[in-house]
Formats: C-alpha cells, sequence, structure tokens
C-alpha cells in the first residue's frame, strides 16, 4: 500500500523538481488491481441538472449550449447605463503575452551542459519565434523542443526553467471577455440568430454554470454555480403566458403552489415592471426559487431581437438545497465541506477481505475449506479431515486437543449491518454482507495454500477484531461509524487450526517446485 511521505517530496522537489519528479515514479505501484463499486453515487447538483433537462425536454424546450466567454460590451447593450454595476461581479478575463526571446552565445552553453552535448542554435531560435507567434501552443512547447532538438522531456523542462526564466516572470494582461455571470447574457446572441431560421414560438433551454465575483464563499453564495434557464420568443409572448409555463415546469419539480412576486427594482435588460421572483410552497414555507421577466425592447434591438422574449432562471444550487435540505451550499457541492454518509448497504459492501485468493483454483481450495469445516464442525476431537488435495497441495482441518469441536461455536456467525452497527447473527439479517466467519478464514488459508511450497499452518482463536477474521474497512467507513456512535459488535470463539502440506512428489521434492 502506496503511502507517500508528502513533506519530505515537496521538500525535494523544491530544491530538485526533475529528480524529485524521476525518482518519486518508483514510490507508485504497479501491476494491480483495484474493484471499483457496482455503481456510483450521483452528484446531488449534477444529478438535478440532469433532472431539468428531462423535465424541460418533456415541457417542449428545445437544449441550447450558450456561450460562456462574452465581451463586456454585450453586458452593457443589455443593461444600459446599470451595466458598470453588473460587470463589478463578472470575471474578467487575462493572459499571458508571450515574450521575445532571445538566443546569447551564453545561454546556448548552458543549453548544451544541461543535454550534454552541442545543439542546433538555428533550430532553437526558430522553435522560440514559432511560440511567440503562436504557432506552437504553450502546452506543446515542451514536446516540441523534445522532438526538434533530440532531447528528453527532464532536459526540455530543465532548459524552459533554468534558461528562460523571463517565462516564469510574466504578468498576465486584462482583455475586455469575461465569463459570463448570468446565463441571460448569451441568449440574445443565439436568439438573434435564430430569429429568421425557426418556427414560432422558438422554445428553448440551457443548463449551466454562471460565474460571479462573490466576495467571499459562504454557506449560500458560491463563485460557480449553475442555472437551468429558459426564453419562449413569439410575437404573441407575455408575462402572464410565462407564468403559466413556468408554474407547469416548477409542477415537474414537485412544487405544486407557485405564487409571484413584481421585483421593486427591475434588471434593466427587462422591461419596466416585468421582472418577478417565484416561489414555491414546500414543507409550509414559501421559498423563493426563480427569477422571470419579459426582456426589453431596448435591449432586444440592440442585438437586432424583433420579436418579444420571456425568460425565467432557476439557480440549481438553491433548488438542490431546498430538496435536500441542505444549509450550506458548499456541503452540498464540495467533496471537501461535506462529511459523508454510508447506508447500511454502503458499509456491508465496503467490508472486504485483506487475503483473497487470485485463481480459480484458490476459489475451490476457499470453497472446499468452508464446506468441510461446516460438514464436521461439530466433530470431537482429536480429529482430522482433508479439506482439499490435488497434486500441489493438501489441506487439512485439525484439532488435537481432546473433547473439543473441530470448529468453535462462532465459526459460522454470519456478519450483517443494522442501523449502522456491523454484527454477527446465527442467521443474515439485518444488511447482509454475504460474509460467515469460516468464509473469511477459508480465503485466508487458500491465499496461503494456492502457491504454498512448504508446509504453513492458520490457527484462528477468539475474535476481537475485524482483521482477526481476515477482514477491514475503508478508513472513511470506521470513521463514519464511529462518528454515529455506532460500533463493531463481532466476538466469539472460531478456535479453527487449518494446515496446509505441499504435495511430496518423487525425490523428495514438492509438485509445486518441481
Amino acid at each position: 500500500m502506496a503511502v507517500f511521505d508528502v513533506s519530505s517530496i515537496r521538500s525535494n522537489a523544491k530544491t530538485d523538481f526533475s529528480g524529485t519528479w524521476l525518482s518519486t515514479a518508483s514510490l507508485l505501484p504497479r501491476n494491480t488491481s483495484v474493484r471499483l463499486p457496482s455503481r456510483g453515487r450521483p452528484h446531488p447538483v449534477r444529478d438535478l441538472m440532469q433532472r431539468s433537462r428531462e423535465i424541460l425536454l418533456t415541457r417542449g424546450f428545445d437544449e441550447a449550449e450558450n456561450l460562456t466567454i462574452l465581451s463586456d460590451s454585450d453586458v452593457t447593450k443589455q443593461y444600459g447605463p446599470e451595466a458598470l454595476v453588473i460587470l463589478d461581479r463578472a470575471f474578467y478575463l487575462a493572459q499571458l503575452p508571450r515574450p521575445e526571446i532571445g538566443v546569447s552565445a551564453q545561454r546556448v552553453k548552458e543549453v548544451e551542459r544541461i543535454v550534454d552535448r552541442p545543439i542546433d542554435v538555428e533550430e532553437l531560435g526558430a522553435i522560440l519565434r514559432s511560440y511567440k507567434r503562436g504557432d506552437i501552443e504553450s502546452d506543446d512547447l515542451i514536446e516540441a523542443l523534445m522532438k526538434r532538438l533530440d532531447i528528453t522531456d527532464v532536459q526540455a523542462l530543465d532548459i524552459i526553467h533554468k534558461v528562460f526564466p523571463e517565462l516564469y516572470g510574466l504578468k498576465p494582461v486584462p482583455t475586455d471577455k469575461t465569463l459570463r455571470s448570468h446565463m441571460t447574457a448569451t441568449w440574445f446572441h443565439t436568439l438573434a440568430a435564430m430569429q429568421d431560421r425557426a418556427m414560432y414560438p422558438v422554445a428553448l433551454f440551457a443548463v449551466g454554470p454562471r460565474y460571479r465575483n462573490e466576495q467571499r464563499e459562504d454557506a449560500h453564495h458560491l463563485r460557480v454555480h449553475h442555472s437551468a434557464s429558459i426564453v419562449v420568443m413569439d410575437p404573441e409572448m407575455s408575462l402572464e403566458a410565462g407564468r403559466a409555463i413556468t408554474s407547469e415546469v416548477l409542477r415537474e419539480y414537485g412544487f405544486e403552489d407557485t405564487s409571484f412576486e413584481t421585483k421593486a427594482s427591475t434588471s434593466k435588460y427587462y422591461a419596466p415592471g416585468l421582472e418577478e421572483e417565484v416561489f414555491v410552497k414546500y414543507r409550509g414555507q414559501w421559498l423563493e426559487v426563480a427569477d422571470i421577466g419579459m426582456y426589453s425592447p431596448v435591449a432586444l434591438s440592440n442585438f437586432d431581437i424583433r420579436h418579444p422574449v420571456f425568460n425565467a432562471g432557476m439557480g440549481i444550487e438553491r433548488l438542490a438545497m431546498i430538496l435536500h435540505g441542505s444549509d450550506d451550499i458548499r456541503k452540498l457541492v464540495y467533496p471537501q465541506f461535506s462529511v459523508v454518509e454510508y447506508s447500511d448497504k454502503d458499509i456491508a459492501e465496503s467490508l472486504s477481505v485483506i487475503s483473497a485468493p487470485r485463481t480459480d483454483r484458490g476459489t475451490k481450495i476457499s470453497q472446499a475449506i468452508e464446506g468441510s469445516a461446516r460438514k464436521h464442525k461439530d466433530e470431537i476431537a482429536p480429529c482430522e479431515f482433508v479439506a482439499f488435495r490435488d497434486n500441489r497441495v493438501e489441506v487439512k482441518l485439525v484439532e488435537r486437543e481432546e473433547g473439543k469441536k473441530l470448529v468453535g461455536p462462532a465459526g459460522f456467525n454470519e456478519l450483517c449491518v443494522a442501523d449502522g452497527t456491523i454484527y454477527s447473527d446465527l442467521q443474515p439479517s439485518g444488511t447482509y454482507t454475504g460474509l460467515n466467519y469460516m468464509r473469511a478464514i477459508s480465503m485466508a488459508a487458500a491465499a496461503l495454500a494456492e502457491d504454498a511450497t512448504e508446509p504453513r499452518e492458520l490457527q484462528v482463536k477468539m475474535i476481537r477484531h475485524l482483521s482477526d477474521l481476515n477482514l477491514e474497512l475503508p478508513d472513511a467507513v470506521r470513521q463514519h461509524i464511529e462518528r454515529q456512535q455506532k460500533k463493531i459488535r463481532i466476538g466469539g470463539g472460531v478456535f479453527v487450526t487449518i494446515e496446509i502440506h505441499p504435495v511430496q512428489v518423487e525425490g523428495g521434492s514438492s509438485a509445486a517446485t518441481s
């Protein structure tokens, strides 16, 4: 099991990145297999985004993909004099300038010292000029140096890092491009392009992210959040028709009661008095879930749109908080803020054996051990029973102490989960793990037996911990059980001995090594 000394790696990388990068590759496991669960858990926000898509498609809306990056002039066209206030919440994009990089004699010497041979100086200069012009993308520069100078990736990295440090001193230059702060910003371009090519009504939706430069992220504010946004363009479209459509859509989410309130201050891309907040009744409370309105003819005219447009936007995270009963949007969205809760089924499925057979033959050995133990469990010692034998190994269950049973009283206890607690029972109950004590022990014995070249013995006496049974839980699940003040209640005496003997062949060697 790989566990990194992160402090040491971090320190070494600061001193010698290339050397540390190369040497730490050996820390990573190779030729392993990892078993994934049969099905993963959907993210609650992504799950609701998919549900929103399905709802809007069934209500007759066509799905659209909207622009993410917009000029700030688009915001001005929509908001007019109010644009400055809106742009204060927008993220402006910047880009790094591509510098003119000279190839001096001193730099050539440094490059040749790194690669330990002469280089083609003209080719190096040509690479850097191509990079400056944009013919070579930034993430292709290392590869271009490798191929055209016939050097390694580490040598290329050292050249960039040590010979041309001006690349690391570049400062971003701002542009007039912004990330969309609201989905509305992009609808105008889409609608303008479609108004002469589509049948009316034009009903579109998009489900995607919005980016807002919030002063801080807290329980109710994220800088990136998602919207389910709809537009309907039609010569006869009105706010009243939009209310009816919105109520129908929200009913699909399970909200039967809807109310609308005119906003005291209308956003300037909406017509005066035609922007409303939408509330739904949920568990006895009226909660805001959406914003609707009719686009202002002024904003529409700035994009040459000639017909009325209704718009509604629903915050996905807001809806998810309501439907999931969450009081902190960060816990709902980001795993690092959340405390994962595990169901009894999750706990049962997470219980796994530490040692297990790797081959079909090993599985047969395990099944034979468990079967023989069940058949002879009440036999009184001294006794022994061959559980499995082939031309390579013989596996026996033995008990030498007179008067004792072959297998102790807890040998076939079943492992179960109920109300967050792992426990053993005489018969499967609660959520059954599919494991009993002897089955888990048999797997450990079979793992020893399938490649045995010398005699081995496995003894299991009193059970106090999962590891006594060749079982383990992921740390996250164990911590969940402890955090919920639940228990791992297993115990009892198994008192079983399993002997493993490689089969001897003529000449005194075992079949496993002959």
